[in-house]
C-alpha cells in the first residue's frame, strides 16, 4: 500500500466518525523506512496546531 492509499483510508476513517477530527498516522515501510500522513476533517487550523503542540509536548515529556 502506498502513501496515497494510506492517506485516503485515514481521511475516510476520520469522516466516518461523524465529528470534526484530526489524526496523524505513522507506519513502518520496508527496509526500515517510515511514513507519516495526516487527515483533517472540519477542524480549524488553529485548533489543529494547538492539539499537535500539546501532543508533541506530551510525547517528549513521557519519552525523553
Amino acid at each position: 500500500m502506498d502513501t496515497a492509499d494510506i492517506q485516503k483510508k485515514c481521511t475516510e476513517f476520520v469522516k466516518t466518525l461523524g465529528v470534526p477530527g484530526f489524526i496523524v498516522f505513522g507506519w513502518q515501510k520496508p527496509k526500515n523506512e517510515f511514513g507519516f500522513v495526516y487527515s483533517n476533517h472540519a477542524m480549524p487550523p488553529s485548533v489543529v496546531l494547538k492539539g499537535m503542540a500539546f501532543v508533541l509536548q506530551d510525547f517528549v515529556n513521557k519519552k525523553f
